[in-house]
This record gives structure tokens, C-alpha cells and sequence, in this order.
């Protein structure tokens, strides 16, 4: 007699299908795996455009940085080869002259640092110019804003 609840669980376990094939017949269970796989599609074409969307956003925001960096090297490389520069500042030690070039800057002015004498002087320019009328006719200004002590370089 205790054999006979042993012998009927054994034969129960072993004509039972694997739960595989339980799923694989349930026609419920179809109708849900093909929701999710659509889903799990769906998502992964999400996922797909918003990775090139971000990597077009950051290529035109590079484009857009090396744009304005070519513009600012231009007109700083406009402004290095005018002859005539309102000086507000000498400096022997280069921390210095990059200091008062960033308080020059907070005017408004587009300050730049001139290199004399070899380099050992860094001229801090607040603004060049292409005729010496032009820079005279600004020192008034400048001495007036920035530094009394201002003066008009020329370079040869």
C-alpha cells in the first residue's frame, strides 16, 4: 500500500511533458512571447535612434566649437599682425601678463598678449589697430577705463 502513492507520483513525473513543450503548445503563452518580442523591437529601434540622434547633437556641437575656435584664431591672428597696439601692461614673468589679459578681458576689451624684445616682455594689448591715428585717437578712451599709464606700441 505505500507503494502505490509512490508508483502513481513516478508515473505522474514521467508522462508529464517538460515545461517547454507545455509553454510551446499553450496558446496563450504564444500571444504574450510575440507581444514581448515586439516589444523588446520596438525598444531596441528606440535605443538605435536616440544613439544617433546624441551623436549628431555632438557632432554639430564639435562643428559648431572648431568653427568658433577658427573664427577666434582668426581675428586674434588679425589682431597680432596690426602694427599699432594700445599697451596697459608689461610683464616679465607670463603668469602675471595671462592675469591682468583676463582682467582686461572682463571690460570687454579683446585683449591679447604682444610679445616684445624677443619674448622676454609680454605687452598686455588691450586693442590693436592698422593706422597709429586710429590707436591715438582710442588711447584717450582706454587710459580713461582701464589704465592712465596706457601707451601706443608699434612693431616693426
Amino acid at each position: 500500500m505505500k507503494r502505490i502513492p509512490m508508483v502513481i507520483l513516478a508515473a505522474i513525473l514521467l508522462l508529464t511533458p517538460s515545461c517547454d513543450f507545455m509553454k510551446s503548445i499553450n496558446p496563450f503563452g504564444k500571444k504574450k512571447a510575440r507581444e514581448a518580442e515586439a516589444l523588446r523591437q520596438q525598444q531596441e529601434a528606440f535605443r538605435v535612434a536616440d544613439s544617433i540622434r546624441v551623436a549628431n547633437e555632438r557632432q554639430a556641437e564639435a562643428e559648431r566649437q572648431r568653427q568658433a575656435e577658427l573664427a577666434l584664431a582668426a581675428q586674434q591672428q588679425e589682431m597680432e599682425y596690426s602694427r599699432y597696439h594700445v599697451i596697459v601692461g608689461s610683464f616679465l614673468t607670463p603668469s602675471y601678463a595671462d592675469a591682468w589679459l583676463e582682467h582686461i578681458r572682463g571690460f570687454g576689451y579683446d585683449a591679447i598678449i604682444v610679445p616684445m624684445n624677443g619674448g622676454r616682455w609680454s605687452l598686455v594689448s588691450a586693442k590693436s589697430f592698422t593706422t597709429i591715428r586710429e590707436a591715438w585717437n582710442a588711447l584717450p578712451g582706454i587710459q580713461d577705463n582701464i589704465n592712465g599709464e596706457a601707451w601706443v606700441y608699434s612693431r616693426e
